[in-house]
């Protein structure tokens, strides 16, 4: 903001060294030429006076220095301009004065009216500014505003400005400074500061504090958090972030961010001391009071060569509803941690990995999550064969280890082969073949598997697994597959319409069973039959089980495509097996010989309306089992946007992480002028009486220079030490002075 004046005073250098301006090509200190043109020249040799006068320019590299005259006296080493005073900088910042004084080597100097004009258009104004030892230049009674004039009143006051009886600009520190400060919004002071600084525009890192943010809450009290840069070295730097609070102790968290040469890594943390609540009824939900509550993020990814790379990403909290209860980001359902490392090829992919798991939810303590070490991946696909057909090779490895619970070993190998070709008539054929083979040796495993019933916060009860009467197993499975799908489109074309109607059918065969009780089901229980997995030959997850059985799926595909952008696609299909089948989830829509009815609809009749709907109806009756939907309406300056959800959940497996019941969220953006928007949203379940989890209003200023973000939130989350609330949140964007955002209110929330 201050750099302008510093190059005024560094392109009027050249004169100091002209035992005349008859030349036009000088030589200085900055051993660049310097370029002199004026209307008239005047040399006294007697007084040591030179004078160029009339359109005076001094090109020196990329500044160029406009002036109606410039004096410079050889005797006192005084350089003066005046009259119309520019300076046009490479950086694209422009400096304007009336007059200029420089003496002492150009060290010290005086500018009387200057402004500066910067490169993002940001202007700064002051009486007078003076140089000190050519490293520190003050102004005096100074304006500095980003914001754009009034057209129709350029007298008008700008948006913000910022007025200082004194602004300090130090070379050395790379630091502006500002004394007795006011910030004025619309003419109107709304903050003094007797004193602030931040760096100058040359620094783009440096120490100092950030921001604050404030709040009020019925669990946390009064609280404020006062976050502190540290520009640790070019490639490193931290955020600390301490956090006060009234009514839940002092967190004290951070972030740690290094790049090197080959990678980085982001570390962010926290811990809390004394502020834990009563431990709730159900899962590690929350800590008794007194205990010490902290959460670790990190991620980072280094490149070994040009085919290699390893890397971590840590996810841990602990316990489930510190984070939130914390306002920190988080997902909702678990949180992974992830150790890896990977190799590329040209047409092959290997990765090893360690994984642990944290769930989120109040039902499932860490004894159930497993964790993996190592769980292995190789896979290599080959070129075209003579045929057409392409080979892929698998391999895999993994140890599964449980607090309690099976541990499981397996090491499989598969081999597929898949040939596309053409039919007779137009119709497209995919032929596969697979072989998989796998070992197991695990211990603890239930070979009759005993569960019992727990009721959640939603009133749903799940039937959670108790471990009784285990053994330790060895087995092995050989599984191959044989499919071949076929598809005929049916296309018409014409210079406004393209419409495709496809026929799919796939038949898949391969042995019953294959699903023997002494191989655990670890990987292969999150399961729900959809549109997705409708032609899959394998349609289960993981490994440890198969989809055995031959079955016939069968399904017509329809698309309509017009050139004024309007356009419609479904699918629609079901599956018919030529046995039944205990392998799929309950109420996962397979399992009898013929399946659910699963499908998806998405319409759009022109760019301002979107609407998509995905189902799955009971095979016997039509009921609704699954149902999604959602639509898109209006123009950017006006969108609404609306989904549902409904789903019943298969209440006999442990994976069951859905309440009971359906969902429907909402949500309207407006630009309500060329400054103004305003958004509101909406999500809640229904039925039962139903209950809001999360809605709010939204409203935002935002001009060339300033925003206003107002929000106004509810949630209804309750779990362990979480309870619901509204909170009202306000954030203050200054362009170049950063964001000012402040929780103002938090009224029965966190």
């Amino acid at each position: 903001m201050i750099r302008g004046g510093a190059f005024i005073f560094a392109s009027l250098v050249a004169l100091a060294a002209l035992p005349a301006l008859a030349a036009n090509e000088l030589r200085t200190g900055r051993q660049e030429p310097v370029l002199v043109s004026a209307d008239e020249v005047q040399y006294d040799q007697d007084l040591g006076l030179t004078v160029a006068k009339g359109h005076v320019e001094l090109d020196q590299g990329d500044d160029i220095l406009l002036a109606d005259a410039v004096t410079y006296n050889q005797r006192s080493d005084t350089v003066t301009a005046s009259g119309h005073i520019a300076l046009l900088q490479p950086t694209g910042d422009i400096l304007f004065a009336d007059f200029v004084e420089l003496h002492d080597e150009m060290r010290d100097g005086f500018i009387k009216d200057v402004r500066l004009l910067l490169s993002d258009r940001s202007r700064l104004a002051g009486n007078t500014a003076r140089r000190v030892a050519g490293v520190r230049t003050t102004i005096r009674r100074a304006v500095y505003s980003p914001c754009e004039l009034c057209q129709d009143d350029p007298t008008r006051p700008p948006v913000w400005q910022i007025k200082a009886e004194e602004v300090v600009h130090d070379k050395e520190l790379q630091l502006v400074e500002y004394h007795d400060a006011i910030m004025e919004i619309d003419g109107v002071p709304v903050f003094y500061a007797p004193y602030f600084s931040h760096p100058d525009p040359s620094v783009k890192r440096a120490s100092g504090f950030l921001p604050p943010t404030m709040g009020y809450g019925n669990t946390l009290g009064f609280h404020a958090t006062v976050p502190y840069y540290w520009d640790i070295a070019p490639d490193k730097d931290a955020t600390i972030r301490p956090m006060i609070t009234t009514s839940a102790g002092v967190v004290l968290g951070g972030e740690y961010r290094e790049r090197f040469s080959n990678g980085y890594m982001v570390n962010d943390a926290s811990i809390e001391a004394g502020g834990g609540s009563q431990s709730a009824s159900l899962g590690n939900v929350g800590p008794s009071t007194g205990d010490v509550r902290w959460h670790f993020f990190g991620n980072g990814e280094w490149g070994l060569t040009d085919q290699t790379r390893a890397g971590y990403q840590i996810q841990r909290e602990s316990d489930q509803t510190y984070m939130l209860r914390y306002h920190f980001t988080t997902p909702w359902n678990y949180l992974t941690t992830h150790l890896y490392g990977e190799t590329f090829g040209p047409s092959s992919y290997g990765n090893i990995s360690g994984l642990s798991y944290q769930s989120l939810s109040p039902l499932y303590g860490d004894s159930l999550e497993p964790i993996a070490l190592p769980d292995a991946l190789y896979t290599w696909t080959s070129e075209p064969d003579p045929l057409g057909g392409r080979w892929n090779l698998t391999g895999s490895a993994l140890d599964l280890i449980h607090h309690t619970g099976p541990e499981v070993r397996r090491v499989s190998s598969g081999a597929t082969w898949e040939l596309p070709f053409n039919g007779l008539v137009g119709d497209r054929f995919t032929f596969l073949a697979s072989l998989r083979t796998d070992a197991y040796s695990a211990d603890h495993v239930a070979l009759t598997p005993s569960t019992q019933p727990v009721t959640t916060e939603f009133g749903e009860t799940l039937q959670l697994p108790t471990n009784v009467n285990t053994v330790s197993t060895l087995a092995a499975r050989g599984f191959p597959q044989v499919a071949l799908k076929w598809r005929y489109p049916w296309v018409r074309e014409s210079d406004s319409t393209n419409v495709l109607i496809e026929p799919i059918t796939a038949v898949v065969a391969a042995p019953k069973g294959g699903n023997p009780a002494r191989i655990p089901d670890e990987d292969s229980q999150g399961f729900e039959f959809d549109e997705s997995d409708l032609f899959l030959p394998n349609r289960l997850p993981g490994y440890d089980r198969v989809d055995g059985g031959q079955r016939v799926d069968y399904g017509i595909h329809g698309e309509v495509n017009r050139a004024a952008g309007q356009s419609f696609e479904t699918l629609i299909g079901q599956s018919y097996a030529f046995q039944t089948t205990d392998i799929f989830p309950q109420g996962s829509g397979l399992g009898a010989r013929f399946s659910d009815y699963v499908g998806r609809v998405a319409f759009s009749p022109d760019q301002f309306l979107t609407v998509f709907y995905r189902f799955r109806f009971d095979k016997s009756d039509f009921a609704a089992r699954r149902q999604e939907a959602g639509t898109t309406f209006g123009p950017e300056s006006l969108r609404i946007s609306t989904s549902f959800i409904a789903i019943r959940p298969n209440v006999n497996t442990v994976t069951t992480s859905l309440p009971t019941g359906a969902q429907i969220a909402g949500s309207v953006t407006a630009q309500l002028t060329r400054y103004w928007a305003l958004a509101f949203f909406d999500t809640r379940s229904i039925g039962g009486g139903g209950s809001t989890i999360n809605s709010g209003v939204t409203a935002t200023y935002h001009d060339d220079c300033f925003a206003v973000v107002t929000s106004v939130t509810q949630s209804g989350i309750r779990v362990g030490d979480v309870r619901p609330g509204v909170s009202v949140l306000l954030t203050l964007v200054f362009k170049n002075l950063g964001e000012i955002g402040q929780r103002v209110l938090s009224v029965g929330g966190t």
